[in-house]
């Protein structure tokens, strides 16, 4: 999952979003390199991840993909998925997405201290572009994908994804349908099981 789903599961704990924030920056042992609340909301995005990688629907939704885009898959799916949760925001949610985003950011701004540099600046990106608000547009999968594209040091067919999803976009709402509540389930069982220490 992208970054919106991430602070959505991450629910109202303040460390458990910014651990669902850093899990994209932060790789390997996590030992004593943040607050133990901070490290757990790591440990539940990494959880997060692998349960999505291995989960039949997401199997599903690479599976809808081309051979020339198949392997970037992964990647397509995510965000993919964050754009559905963003079209079905209140589905899900019971603030609206302007209400939400600015909570985030406001957390992610008082744990600026405890970002890392790289993570920093994301945040910083995010908010200023207010991208979290953006996420429910076709335009920002277009974009998401191209810039991805770009970055690979290597020539790539990623960005012809976007004609993909647009023809597989039923499918892949269903998919997302199918999915999320499933991990929203994984999430709460998650949780009771891996409590926080006082």
């Amino acid at each position: 999952m992208n970054h919106l789903a991430h602070f959505h599961l991450a629910g109202e704990d303040p460390d458990l979003i910014v651990g669902g924030f850093l899990g994209d920056f932060v790789k390997g042992r996590l030992e004593d390199r943040f607050p133990p609340a901070i490290t757990r909301g790591i440990a539940l995005h990494r959880a997060i991840d692998a349960f999505t990688d291995q989960h039949p629907v997401t199997s599903l939704s690479k599976s809808r993909f081309s051979p020339a885009t198949r392997r970037f898959a992964p990647v397509m799916v995510d965000i993919i998925f964050d754009y559905f949760l963003a079209r079905r925001w209140e589905d899900f949610h019971p603030a609206s997405l302007a209400d939400f985003s600015d909570n985030i950011f406001s957390v992610l701004l008082n744990a600026d201290p405890l970002l890392p540099s790289s993570a920093r600046r994301f945040s910083e990106g995010m908010r200023a572009r207010r991208s979290l608000l953006r996420y429910g547009t076709k335009e920002f999968v277009a974009a998401s994908l191209t810039h991805l594209s770009a970055r690979l040091s290597r020539p790539n067919r990623m960005a012809e994804g976007v004609s993909e999803f647009e023809q597989q976009h039923a499918a892949l709402e269903a998919d997302f349908l199918a999915f999320y509540p499933a991990l929203i389930n994984f999430r709460d069982v998650w949780l009771s099981a891996e409590p926080q220490n006082d």
